[in-house]
């Protein structure tokens, strides 16, 4: 299983707001489900997986305030 479970993006609304059993597992077959919170539209494997990824690419560039 993956290590953390992050908001991903939606496709057709854009929102980052995701509905999912409380077992989810991105990596497991069969897929799913994963809906949008705000459109209702179902991802697709493949649609939630290049999400996540680019969410953690997104988050990884992320620093906090720099203090001197």
């Amino acid at each position: 299983m993956s290590a953390e479970l992050c908001p991903v993006e939606c496709p057709n609304c854009g929102e980052s707001q995701n509905t999912m059993p409380g077992n989810f597992n991105p990596d497991q077959e069969p897929f799913g489900p994963v809906h949008c919170m705000v459109c209702g539209y179902q991802f697709s494997a493949k649609e939630y997986r290049a999400g996540q990824e680019a969410r953690r690419q997104k988050l990884d560039r992320l620093t906090g305030p720099i203090t001197t």
